[in-house]
């Protein structure tokens, strides 16, 4: 399976067994069993004795599945978090390296003590305040564990920390985010994170708004996305798959450069665009990142088709 393929990745919460008992259904390719925010206060410990059982259920049509803990409670939360099964934990509002170094730590025990290979486990520090975004590239280096840059620095715990509109007629996360995303690059991570979309009524069950900010995305060149609601999760998948047209066109281009190359020529034409390394190596990423889809949606399909089968 491939793990790195979340384009749509939905967060279900442990303590809602609708929510749960259905999310194998939906076709997501990643679901987060959140214990954090949509959690109150007074749930969080029977919350953290659902999540085992959750994992085999939420995953039962091929998703991956991501756990995202509490920043204060990282040393009750992470004995019930990581379990075979899991891909990746979050951590929320990660401002420094010792936390990372922290979680890193006690992940490793339980890995080895519950039989999962080391470092299987990624783990992924969610970039949502000032801080967090100014030490970046400290905290994507603080382990060897594969990390993930996740959270963009940009959405509500964000909003807060900066005393900021989340919702605005301008992109009030443009530099944090992109500071965020060249920290992740410069350390050839995939980064995370939203987008600027105009005119977003901040509704999270409207699918004519996922489409919208899966074709942010795409521009964007950001594969992966979030949703709180079974309704973005097709439109952000498909929103985030290149089309037939895209692939089609990427084969042209990387079998006209390699024709060229073959000549020595570097630089060409087809139908009056111009194809040259640049356009071939954007080529090949689209090729890459198509096939991976696929691997993941034929991974899916495949377990769907066992959990129906009973």
């Amino acid at each position: 399976m491939n793990n790195r393929v979340s384009r749509c990745a939905m967060f279900v919460t442990p303590t809602k067994p609708r929510f749960i008992d259905k999310a194998w259904t939906r076709g997501g390719d990643v679901y987060i069993l959140d214990i954090e925010d949509s959690i109150a206060p007074a749930e969080k410990e029977r919350c953290r004795t659902l999540i085992r059982e959750s994992i085999e259920k939420a995953s039962k049509g091929g998703a991956s599945i991501y756990v995202r803990i509490n920043k204060p409670f990282v040393d009750a939360d992470l004995p019930y978090a990581v379990w075979p099964g899991v891909d990746r934990i979050m951590l929320p509002k990660t401002e420094s390296a010792a936390e990372m170094q922290h979680a890193h730590e006690i992940i490793s025990r339980l890995e080895l003590e519950r039989g999962i290979p080391p470092g299987t486990i990624e783990l992924s520090p969610m970039i949502e305040s000032a801080l967090g975004a100014v030490n970046i590239h400290e905290l994507l280096t603080a382990t060897p564990r594969k990390i993930w840059s996740q959270g963009g620095a940009t959405g509500y715990d964000m909003a807060v920390n900066l005393g900021i509109e989340m919702f605005a007629s301008f992109d009030q996360y443009a530099f944090p985010a992109a500071y965020v995303a060249l920290a992740a690059m410069s350390l050839d991570i995939e980064a995370t994170g939203g987008v600027f979309v105009p005119n977003t009524s901040g509704r999270v069950d409207q699918g004519d708004q996922a489409a919208r900010q899966a074709a942010a995305l795409h521009a964007a060149g950001i594969h992966h996305s979030g949703a709180l609601h079974p309704a973005f999760i097709q439109p952000l998948i498909s929103g985030l798959t290149p089309t037939e047209e895209e692939i089609a066109w990427a084969k042209t281009v990387v079998e006209a450069f390699d024709a060229l190359a073959d000549a020595g020529e570097s630089v060409g034409q087809i139908d009056g665009k111009v194809i040259d390394k640049y356009e071939r190596d954007t080529a090949k990423r689209t090729l890459d990142w198509a096939a991976a889809c696929a691997a993941k949606d034929a991974y899916k399909a495949r377990a769907l088709s066992r959990a129906e089968a009973g």
